[in-house]
């Protein structure tokens, strides 16, 4: 098994022992997700995902800023733009270092984006079952794929 697919699949589960036994607020979703990301990156074989994990983890943050810290709840859609652009800007500068691809980075913004649009009207979106079980998925397509790449 691809080392980001074992790093995504053991991610999920702490992120569902966060969520469901240790009482952490769903606000810190995208920033937990993001550090997944970012680990699967680092420590596995997907450098690649660099970008996902940075602009989540840039977006996570402005979520825990807005939502449980000191930034103001009416300038929530500006902090979460500067978060994600952060982790584009950092993306962009270690792109060479990392195999990093801005287009991931997009990737993230438009599906992290169409989520949380969509979770004002799709309750289950906004609960930490779903994403454990997308982080699951994500691990399993990983294991599938980075099989693939490895018999080419």
């Amino acid at each position: 098994m691809p080392r980001s697919a074992l790093v995504l699949a053991v991610g999920a589960g702490l992120y569902a022992l966060a969520l469901g036994a240790l009482d952490v607020t769903f606000n810190a979703t995208p920033l937990l997700i993001g550090a997944v990301v970012l680990a699967a990156a680092v420590l596995g074989d997907r450098p690649q995902l660099t970008g996902t994990g940075l602009v989540l983890v840039g977006w996570g943050a402005a979520v825990l800023g807005v939502r449980e810290g000191p930034l103001p709840a009416d300038r929530s859609a500006a902090a979460f733009l500067l978060g994600a652009g952060l982790g584009l800007v950092a993306t962009r500068i270690l792109r060479r270092l990392t195999n990093a691809d801005l287009g991931d980075g997009a990737y993230a913004i438009l599906s992290g984006g169409l989520a949380f649009y969509l979770a004002y009207d799709i309750a289950e979106l906004g609960r930490w079952p779903v994403w454990a079980g997308a982080m699951l998925v994500w691990a399993l397509f990983e294991a599938v794929q980075g099989g693939r790449r490895t018999r080419r």
